[in-house]
């Protein structure tokens, strides 16, 4: 049997540790811009796409659709990672993106993912065009007829995977 100091050491220690919960921020809030996070969910997916699989691209997809529902309640220049000036923008951009985004949750096998890949792609690479942060590359497949976002370095076609996993190249950057 507890003795009473014991169970209000324990009582109190619970309260301080779910206090200490309650002033953190929320995660979504600590991750970067918007823009980085969805990135960040649309990178997964492309690198998902490259291997020829759709394992995870729900995840990612609902992830992203978190992240652009956050958006439309909270959108300034800062969480969206653009000036000022370009935030219109950017909230003319958010339901084409959510639509892309829940076409890629719904889809239900390698076509269907990689054409709602690319529907998401098309306002990405716009708000790409306006964002201050940190950029990712894009690239053009001359063959899909289809751009993409990536890291910088060689390309990795989401469009056909591994049976063309280097068809395409990186486009200059033209916001620098």
């Amino acid at each position: 049997m507890m003795s009473r100091t014991a169970t209000k050491f324990r009582i109190c220690t619970l309260v301080c540790i779910s206090a200490l919960f309650l002033l953190l921020p929320p995660a979504s809030a600590s991750d970067g811009t918007a823009f980085e996070n969805l990135v960040r969910q649309y990178e997964e997916a492309r690198l998902a796409l490259i291997n020829d699989t759709t394992d995870g691209i729900v995840a990612h997809a609902r992830a992203m659709i978190d992240t652009l529902d956050e958006l439309k309640t909270d959108l300034s220049a800062t969480r969206a990672g653009v000036k000022p000036e370009n935030v219109a923008e950017i909230r003319s951009l958010i339901p084409s993106l959510r639509s892309a985004a829940e076409a890629l949750a719904s889809a239900t096998d390698l076509e269907s993912a990689r054409t709602a890949f690319y529907e998401l792609t098309k306002p990405l690479v716009r708000w790409r065009s306006a964002a201050v942060v940190e950029l990712p590359a894009v690239a053009y497949c001359p063959m899909a007829k289809r751009s993409w976002l990536q890291p910088e370095g060689e390309v990795s076609n989401p469009y056909y995977g591994q049976s063309m996993l280097t068809c395409g190249d990186l486009l200059p950057d033209k916001s620098k």
